[in-house]
């Protein structure tokens, strides 16, 4: 919704700038004022995405040491483990070393060059992140079921 707001706003700037070049001119003073709040929003948006990227990437880095460490487990188990056991820690490892995968992806749009990871949004910026952070949260949620298949951790 903001997109549009900030859309309807560059495109009345640009119309007024058109519609009268006189400087100090009505039209050119409310060109002026349209351009100062689009960069405005544009800030504020930037900020509270910033903040939602900071909060993902520490999730992510948390979620990949989990992950991390039941891969080692299950090294370990299958060491030891019986053809039937093994194959069954076997596919468990394959969905880990997806899912970590998937990490390593995402910690890289929302990591320190967050800024150039706009271009990955295409089209509508906004919905391009809502898409982002449903994806990001159902993953998180996978992951958190497949490391705790029982629900007894909190």
């Amino acid at each position: 919704m903001k997109i549009r707001t900030l859309s309807l706003a560059l495109l009345l700037s640009m119309g007024g700038l058109f519609y009268s070049c006189a400087e100090n001119s009505p039209a050119d003073n409310a060109a002026d004022q349209v351009e100062y709040e689009t960069e405005n929003a544009l800030s504020n948006m930037g900020a509270e995405v910033r903040e939602e990227s900071d909060e993902f990437e520490r999730g992510f880095r948390e979620a990949r040491t989990n992950v991390d460490n039941r891969m080692n487990e299950l090294e370990t188990e299958m060491e030891s483990a019986s053809a039937e056991a093994r194959a069954e820690m076997e596919e468990e490892y394959a969905e880990l070393e997806g899912y970590r995968d998937d990490l390593d992806r995402r910690m890289d749009r929302v990591g320190a060059n967050w800024e150039a990871g706009w271009s990955d949004f295409e089209g509508d910026v906004e919905q391009g992140w809502m898409d982002f952070k449903r994806e990001s949260d159902e993953l998180m949620t996978n992951i958190e079921r497949s490391l705790d298949p029982e629900g007894d951790l909190d």
